[in-house]
């Protein structure tokens, strides 16, 4: 590729403008439904400063991706075969521009800059990272604040909004710009493009923003937490943040219905219904422990390699079954919980020489493991005294299957 002048950025001064006309000046080979075309001008904004490229249609093409380097911009496109072999240096082509998607970006944009603006005059943080996707918003800064905290600068962030500040866009003169206070997270040797929201914040900036405050609607801090030393905020402005508070309005209202609460009431009734859960849990589990007892206590004491099957039982309960049985039993003693239809998880273990059974039998679990395995398939492993895994067999047939063991 010859080397190309650099792309006229329409976006620094039309933000607004939804479709342009430009020159191609370069145009690539076709790679599978592709093509990349640079112009000698654009709308379109690439990946740049965190910001995730624009999207549109170039040339009748769908916009797949837009990239900058050294000043130039490339854009890839998707299209017909018989579409894309007419793109050649030359051709005068037509930009749109999909809207939705830039105002989304700009708002979300306009939004950080608030946030990290007044997060750096309140506190002193520094933004240290960004990152605006399709489908999340990331800032990054230096420091920790608690719960409380955040509420007051998202509070603070949306009176910004509420003032409609007009937002400026601007190239400063090389000695104005060394006389201002802006934030920057890198140093830059070319000129300067300095984004400021009166009283708010001043940042070098390369992405469109909106005209006034006003037009970012409600900025929302949602998550919060701590990441590389500093702090990780998930956040949204906009039409993003309204979605997003419908539908958690929507969740918000069914579980009301479920709970029977009000709305400002949800937490204090999920923490109730939480305890109450935990009770059951307990009560049920005491339950199972005395009916284990009940089973162990009627199967004869001089009964080796026991295996018994349940409908259903805990994990928790399952494996407490086992230790009994092998407690009172020699050999491998094992609970497959399952049907015949479905299969059957199992836990075997196998009693270790202790103080207790000095003239135990040193078993080992695995056995039974193995022998699941070769003759059923059965999944799973463990160590000689525990094992545990699944097999897709009978009831019967795994009881013929652990007949063989010694």
């Amino acid at each position: 590729m010859e080397t190309a002048a650099k792309t006229i950025k329409l976006y620094d001064d039309r933000p607004y403008d939804l479709s342009f006309t430009g020159e191609i000046i370069y145009a690539g080979p076709m790679e599978e439904g592709t093509r990349r075309l640079i112009l000698d001008r654009t709308l379109f904004f690439p990946e740049e400063g965190g910001q995730s490229p624009d999207r549109g249609m170039l040339a009748d093409c769908r916009v797949t991706d837009v990239q900058i380097r050294d000043g130039i911009i490339t854009h890839t496109v998707r299209g017909s075969r018989e579409r894309l072999e007419v793109l050649e240096p030359g051709c005068q082509v037509r930009g749109e521009l999909d809207w939705d998607f830039r105002f989304s970006n700009m708002q979300n944009h306009t939004g950080e800059h608030i946030l990290s603006g007044l997060l750096h005059s309140t506190y002193g943080f520094d933004n240290i990272g960004f990152r605006l996707s399709p489908n999340t918003v990331t800032l990054d800064f230096n420091g920790h604040l608690d719960r409380d905290g955040l509420l007051e600068i998202e509070r603070r962030a949306n009176e910004a909004v509420y003032a409609n500040l007009e937002v400026y866009a601007r190239y400063p003169e090389r000695d104005r710009l060394e006389a201002m206070e802006y934030r920057s997270k890198k140093q830059i040797d070319e000129a300067v493009r300095v984004v400021t929201i009166p009283g708010v914040d001043a940042c070098a900036c390369c992405a469109p923003h909106v005209r006034r405050t006003g037009e970012i609607g409600v900025i929302r801090i949602l998550k919060s937490l701590r990441y590389k030393g500093g702090t990780r905020l998930t956040i949204l402005s906009g039409r993003r943040a309204l979605a997003l508070m419908q539908q958690q309005l929507i969740v918000l209202e069914d579980v009301s219905h479920l709970t029977s609460r009000k709305q400002e009431e949800l937490a204090e009734g999920v923490r109730s219904l939480l305890e109450e859960n935990a009770d059951q849990r307990f009560r049920i589990g005491e339950l199972e422990r005395q009916i284990t007892d009940l089973r162990l206590s009627a199967i004869p004491a001089e009964q080796k390699n026991v295996f018994l099957a349940e409908a259903d039982m805990s994990p928790l309960a399952q494996r407490g079954y086992v230790n009994g049985l092998c407690e009172r039993h020699e050999g491998c003693c094992g609970v497959f919980v399952g049907n015949d239809s479905e299969g059957y998880r199992f836990i075997i273990g196998a009693r270790q020489s202790d103080a207790k059974h000095q003239n135990a039998l040193h078993s080992d679990a695995r056995q039974a493991a193995a022998l699941l395995r070769e003759k059923l398939g059965a999944r799973g492993g463990g160590k000689p005294a525990m094992v545990q895994g699944s097999v897709k067999a009978a009831w019967q047939e795994i009881q013929k299957v652990l007949e063989g063991l010694s």
